[in-house]
């Protein structure tokens, strides 16, 4: 539970203190060089619209008479602040694939091509394109009420016209950067974001209340198995992550296959904030840069009598996380590494490790590291920093943790000489290797040499090897002497 027990943490401390609807959202993209195409939106009675009360609940339909306007923006540019970016696109993702309706109307896009031509065949032609997807995923609003009746017909008419489609092509060029369809509101020739209409979180809140009865595993409702409260909805874990699935017997619902009653239940209350843990971790948490199409999730846990000391670790991340130095210079893991960051803290602090891949729409989880100590996580740093002021002749020396295992993965990858059936088996001994030496195992080296020295022949005939020779035996050397020497100080046999 120490993992689930950090999550739940993670979500209490940056829960929004303003907007509960926040804490169910995510941010849509990444930041970095992400564009949104602005759709705005002629609506003839939002004047009138804007009368109504906050507090008035009622359903009035927007009468959309078509589209105004296209334009191209940076995504969020110039604004930093998390809670505020997450409600201006009331953005989630859809409970599936398939799923053809949106929380809001934010539609990601793949990356634009180099040829015109066959980016306006994306956007107009066939089941799949574009302008099919934005027709299905509005055509909700209409069915349930919140868009009057023809008003998909006189937007996609727009967005069928020439003009429109020769101006988001115009927007939608850039084969480098990751793009978003925004659909908002024309406000005195201002676009307004979907947060920014109440009626577009009138939809979001039943949308998620729909999908929350759907998914709710006990009709009769319970006891909530994490907080313990009653509660009319419980769900199960795979709403959160979705490697939380019935077939792994090491994680959450199903700690034992042979258990009756797999299902560990939260309530809906637990469920935003495991949400709002997720985004998170996603966008603060995770490191990608060290394994190849691998995510490390780093998730950390803080031990203090004091709740006011508490608060005091989480926002030393926050001020990093905000910081140049976190986007420019160093990721989570050397921050933690640093000398200086618990100096005379008030708490102790454990970190969990998950090391999880993308495939398609499933996150397998290869393993997970839970209750991983700071001092041990520094002290492996210390081991790679003396390995590598004795072993490297390079005046600047990368002595950061995170080198330790980018170097790892980066020599036992150039050993791969059939890529296809070799490749996945050195990630898969990487993140073996990172695995031991973070639970503190002693790691054998001995089948690693004899791998290495067995392919000895083939990397110094290899075309495209041979002249790296040199260079990977270094490579090979370093690795194997700083796993040595983690062996030694952890008091294991070599």
């Amino acid at each position: 539970m120490g993992f689930i027990d950090a999550v739940y943490t993670v979500g209490k401390e940056f829960s929004s203190k303003t907007y509960e609807i926040t804490d169910y959202l995510t941010i849509p993209v990444r930041i970095d060089g992400s564009k949104e195409i602005r759709i705005y939106l002629k609506v003839s009675n939002y004047n009138a619209l804007k009368l109504q009360s906050e507090e008035e609940n009622t359903i009035i339909p927007l009468k959309i008479e078509g589209v105004s306007k296209i334009d191209e923006v940076d995504f969020f540019a110039g604004n930093k602040d998390e809670q505020y970016k997450k409600l201006r696109y009331l953005y989630k993702e859809p409970p599936g694939s398939n799923t053809t309706w949106r929380y809001s109307p934010v539609l990601r896009l793949s990356k634009p091509k180099n040829n015109k031509e066959k980016n306006r065949d994306a956007f107009l032609t066939g089941s799949k394109s574009y302008i099919s997807k934005i027709e299905k995923m509005i055509q909700d609003f209409e069915d349930l009420g919140f868009f009057e009746k023809g008003s998909v017909q006189k937007t996609i008419n727009d967005l069928s016209n020439n003009d429109f489609v020769d101006r988001f092509l115009e927007c939608y060029s850039d084969p480098k950067a990751s793009y978003l369809i925004v659909f908002g509101v024309e406000d005195d020739g201002g676009f307004l974001y979907p947060g920014e209409v109440k009626l577009f979180q009138q939809y979001f809140l039943k949308k998620l209340n729909d999908e929350l009865i759907k998914k709710n595993v006990s009709k009769k409702g319970g006891i909530c198995d994490y907080c313990g409260k009653e509660s009319d909805i419980l769900l199960n874990f795979d709403m959160i992550f979705p490697f939380a699935t019935f077939d792994k017997v090491n994680f959450l619902p199903a700690i034992n296959k042979n258990f009756s009653n797999k299902v560990y239940k939260y309530c809906k209350e637990c469920f935003k904030t495991f949400s709002n843990a997720k985004t998170y971790i996603d966008y603060n948490f995770v490191d990608q840069s060290i394994i190849n199409n691998i995510q490390i999730w780093i998730i950390p846990e803080f031990f203090t009598t004091d709740t006011n000391f508490l608060d005091d670790a989480f926002n030393d991340l926050k001020n990093y996380f905000w910081s140049d130095q976190y986007t420019k210079e160093k990721d989570l893991l050397d921050y933690i590494t640093d000398p200086d960051y618990d100096v005379d803290k008030p708490y102790t602090a454990v970190f969990h490790f998950l090391f999880l891949e993308q495939n398609q729409a499933q996150l397998v989880i290869h393993q997970m590291i839970e209750d991983v100590p700071l001092t041990r996580i520094q002290k492996l740093q210390k081991v790679w920093e003396e390995t590598i002021n004795l072993f490297s002749q390079k005046k600047n020396k990368d002595t950061q943790l995170s080198s330790a295992f980018k170097h790892i993965y980066r020599t036992l990858h150039h050993l791969v000489l059939k890529e296809d059936s070799e490749e996945k088996v050195m990630r898969m001994l990487a993140m073996e290797i990172m695995g031991k030496i973070l639970s503190g195992e002693r790691v054998e080296t001995k089948t690693i040499k004899q791998n290495f020295v067995a392919r000895i022949p083939k990397l110094m005939n290899d075309k495209a090897q041979n002249n790296y020779f040199y260079h990977t035996l270094n490579d090979f050397l370093l690795m194997i002497e700083f796993l040595n020497n983690y062996n030694k100080t952890w008091g294991y046999s070599l």
